[in-house]
């Protein structure tokens, strides 16, 4: 049987009952990522530009298992409120890879369709790849845990008025 193929790039999209503006506000404030991913627990403004601005550099800490651990120095490089926003993994000599997360933003009747998407732009040398897809098998396509992401974005929206 051949190992499951990875998926370099992909998206998926959900209405959420909210304004633009009030979705951009939540999905560009890192630090609040936890309240919605399934894997990146926390996350922390470095340093350096404004947060949330375009070039702005944080790190986010992930977990996926009871095991696996680890953290990604991330930086902004689409910021336009109520619009998109968007960041990239920022590739190390030991973790060579990155991929750009993206949020696009479209108002519709009954509030905001978010299209959450991701596209590899530097993939892992083959050896990491293999033990990445072992340890971490829904790393081969992210879009089951973006719409996890995206469903708890709209459960927040419709647990609280808008």
């Amino acid at each position: 049987m051949a190992p499951r193929s990875w998926r370099t790039s992909g998206s998926v999209a959900l209405v959420v009952p909210a304004g633009a503006d009030a979705c951009y506000a939540v999905v560009a404030d890192v630090t609040r990522i936890g309240e919605r991913s399934p894997e990146c627990h926390t996350a922390v403004w470095l340093p350096g530009a404004p947060a949330g601005s375009v070039g702005a550099v944080f790190r986010g800490s992930n977990r996926a298992n009871w095991a696996a651990r680890w953290s990604r120095r991330c930086a902004v490089v689409v910021a336009e409120p109520g619009r998109a926003f968007a960041f990239r993994t920022v590739p190390t000599p030991l973790v060579p890879d990155s991929t750009t997360w993206r949020y696009d933003l479209e108002p519709v009747d009954g509030g905001t369709r978010v299209t959450h998407s991701y596209v590899i732009t530097e993939p892992l040398p083959l050896p990491l790849r293999t033990l990445t897809g072992v340890l971490l098998p829904q790393h081969r396509d992210m879009r089951p845990q973006m719409q996890a992401n995206l469903e708890a974005l709209r459960d927040q929206f419709a647990a609280s008025p808008a």
